[in-house]
């Protein structure tokens, strides 16, 4: 709707990962580099940590986009997933045409797929998001796979992607006090005030728009309500721009951030907003605050702005990748 009213050839601030609108701070830089690394050059599983909306999944789909390799999503839901669990899923995305039923089984025929691949010149990758869900027993049996070769030559490439508490270390073997199974690990963290100003400038440039839409004042505000988070950043900043719309703004000032985060903060019973009442509510307000939340810790309640745009977008849990 404020595409017009506001110079844009697109929705900058979209909650789906676009790698057309990626940012690539210093940071984001060094984990792309890491993992392209890990990828060609590293025998071994790979580990991408963040937490929901750091911009994991851009991330992964601009590495995929730079090495020509082509995606393909597979659905992963329901409780953990065991060994076997992970073998057949991957048995029918990789349209093996069978179920399997012991990891023997399964793993002979894997390996004739992968040879196959391998002597067409073509590199397998499995990346499985959500990497949380896997019991130990089915990461070391992802271990196991990762570990499949030719000629002394790895066939199979795996990146794990979970949150910043997944740690596969123990899963993946140790010696030493170095997992042998393990490759690289590549943490994303939020971004600074300074990266925030560089992502939101960047994501309206894309969209088509030179001139400065958010003030100073209103970036510095969308960090403080945001604490860095890419995918809560676009969150902000869309509803801003609907708000700036709908009052016939030309420019986002700390005001009108400050309105939308009243709205916000209400809807998800936020206890930091600023002060006075909500200027132009766009959700309703729950009824009354439960007794856990209350007691709910701050970090797990800017989690909750997490979980909430989160679940506005549309991705896969897991997915493999296969190179052209």
């Amino acid at each position: 709707m404020y595409l017009d009213h506001f110079h844009l050839k697109k929705e900058p601030f979209g909650v789906v990962p676009d790698p057309e609108f990626i940012w690539l701070g210093r940071r984001q830089t060094q984990v792309l580099e890491t993992l392209r690394e890990g990828v060609f050059d590293r025998d071994g599983c790979l580990v991408l940590t963040g937490d929901i909306g750091t911009g994991k999944t851009i991330l992964v789909k601009r590495m995929v986009a730079q090495e020509g390799l082509a995606p393909v999503f597979v659905g992963v839901s329901g409780p953990e997933l065991t060994g076997l669990d992970v073998y057949r899923l991957l048995a029918e995305e990789f349209h093996m045409n069978r179920r399997f039923e012991s990891r023997e089984e399964f793993i002979a025929g894997f390996a004739r797929m992968l040879l196959q691949a391998f002597r067409a010149g073509r590199k397998v990758i499995v990346v499985i998001d959500e990497a949380q869900r896997l019991t130990p027993d089915a990461l070391k049996d992802l271990a196991v796979l990762a570990d499949l070769r030719s000629n002394g030559k790895r066939l199979l490439k795996i990146l794990l992607v979970g949150p910043l508490e997944f740690n596969a270390d123990a899963a993946l073997g140790m010696k030493g006090g170095v997992p042998t199974g393990l490759a690289e690990r590549c943490r994303l963290e939020p971004l600074s005030e300074e990266d925030t100003q560089s992502y939101i400038a960047h994501r309206l440039k894309v969209a088509g728009r030179e001139k400065a839409l958010f003030s100073p004042d209103a970036m510095h505000e969308i960090h403080a309500l945001s604490k860095g988070f890419p995918r809560l950043i676009n969150f902000i900043c869309d509803h801003a721009l609907l708000y700036g719309y709908s009052a016939n703004l030309e420019m986002i000032d700390r005001g009108v951030i400050r309105d939308c985060s009243r709205d916000l903060s209400v809807a998800l019973d936020l206890d930091d907003a600023p002060a006075g009442p909500p200027a132009a509510p766009v959700m309703d307000a729950p009824a009354a605050a439960s007794p856990a939340a209350a007691t709910e810790p701050p970090l797990m309640r800017w989690r909750s702005w997490l979980y909430l745009a989160a679940a506005m977008a549309t991705a896969g849990t897991a997915f493999y990748l296969i190179s052209r």
